[in-house]
């Protein structure tokens, strides 16, 4: 399934049906997605006024990262999707086939690592949102705010993904390496979303 030719109704559907595809890890996708949207969205209400000028080149900046990222989420989307397929393939093989560890092995790798990926773009989408939420349109800071929000909850989604896959992967060395890149992007991401929870607090946003 193309993520890209699916309308939103037809994939909240299929989210909802009783298959386990597409799961968390495609719609952490989405989720990461609109948030990256919601960031240009402020950069465009943003950029051309008056009042906001010696911003307008992070604007920009803005904008294009937040393009590429809101593209490559809708693949990552469709990547997650097919990595879950093949893994329910390498399972499905019969257990006396002397290569049924090594092709579910393989495909248990693939499916940490499409995760692993949403989790790196999760990471660089806070780092506009911090932008936008300091220097962008006040008029639109919920928006930037809900960009975070948004980010924050699909790394989470992606961390969940990756654990429960290396879960199951034999290779130490594999398993050790991912959860260690894992655990420092994780406390980058906190650390970026800590400093936007603050500037949430400073402009009154928190009951």
């Amino acid at each position: 399934m193309n993520v890209e030719k699916t309308t939103l109704k037809e994939f909240c559907d299929m989210v909802s049906d009783k298959s386990p595809v597409p799961g968390g890890g495609a719609v952490g996708a989405i989720v990461a997605a609109f948030s990256a949207a919601l960031n240009q969205m402020v950069a465009n209400l943003t950029i051309g006024k008056k009042k906001y000028a010696e911003y307008e080149e992070s604007m920009e900046e803005v904008l294009e990262h937040m393009e590429y990222s809101r593209n490559k989420l809708q693949d990552i989307a469709t990547k997650d999707m097919e990595a879950f397929n093949e893994v329910m393939k390498a399972i499905k093989i019969p257990k006396d086939n002397p290569e049924r560890g090594k092709i579910l092995q393989e495909a248990l790798k693939k499916a940490a690592d499409v995760p692993f990926e949403l989790a790196r773009e999760t990471r660089n989408i806070l780092k506009y949102s911090q932008i936008t939420s300091k220097f962008g349109n006040k008029n639109a800071i919920s928006d930037a705010y809900s960009s975070a929000e948004l980010a924050y909850s699909s790394f989470r989604i992606a961390m969940y993904n990756v654990l429960i896959n290396l879960s199951s992967i034999k290779d130490e060395d594999f398993v050790k390496e991912y959860k260690e890149e894992l655990e420092d992007l994780k406390n980058e991401v906190d650390g970026l979303y800590k400093n936007i929870r603050e500037l949430i607090k400073e402009n009154g946003f928190e009951i």
